[in-house]
């Protein structure tokens, strides 16, 4: 019983550490999603803007975030991957270089879109095999997309699994989530 609340307090330690200033992870997003409307775009122009999307996330290299990620995201992009929220597009660019550094790939299939309005939801599946790891770590997800005039993703918020899909896989932290969601 002792270590069951330990391993709580443990975790309730390490989530508030991820949390962002303010302590609401989700008020960045709805204050986002408030104030960037997006634009219902013909459907030619939502089917390029999706497969800029899909083109970049099907194999996240230094040299795709360099030559891509100005084409697919909008200077004052909204992003939340659940690990991160960024404002602005050289903050994206830089994160996903950072990115690059600690994986030997990284690479999304998409598997459906939908649209509702100016929302585009994408369903995918995310392979992203870290550095030294015999392999990859798959988790399934869907990211909210909305698009200015010009196609580029202006908000760009995940929905995933991020203790599965990613703390889990970390040394010690991951054991211990691991344990934790095994008494829950």
């Amino acid at each position: 019983m002792k270590w069951t609340f330990i391993a709580c307090l443990l975790a309730l330690g390490l989530a508030g550490c991820g949390a962002p200033s303010g302590g609401d992870y989700s008020a960045g997003f709805l204050e986002a999603q408030s104030t960037t409307p997006g634009e219902v775009l013909p459907p030619a122009r939502s089917g390029d803007a999706v497969k800029r999307f899909q083109r970049f996330f099907s194999d996240i290299t230094p040299e795709a975030v360099r030559s891509q990620a100005g084409q697919l995201y909008a200077p004052n992009v909204f992003f939340n991957d659940t690990l991160k929220t960024l404002r602005g597009r050289e903050a994206v660019e830089a994160y996903f270089l950072k990115s690059t550094e600690h994986v030997d790939s990284i690479r999304a299939d998409v598997v459906d879109v939908a649209q509702s309005g100016p929302n585009y939801y994408v369903r995918w599946v995310m392979d992203v095999r870290f550095k030294g790891a015999k392999e990859p770590v798959r988790t399934i997800g869907m990211t909210l997309l909305r698009f200015d005039d010009e196609g580029r993703v202006t908000l760009h918020q995940d929905f995933w699994d991020s203790s599965a899909g990613f703390y889990e896989h970390l040394p010690v932290i991951g054991g211990v989530i691991r344990w934790i969601k095994s008494k829950i």
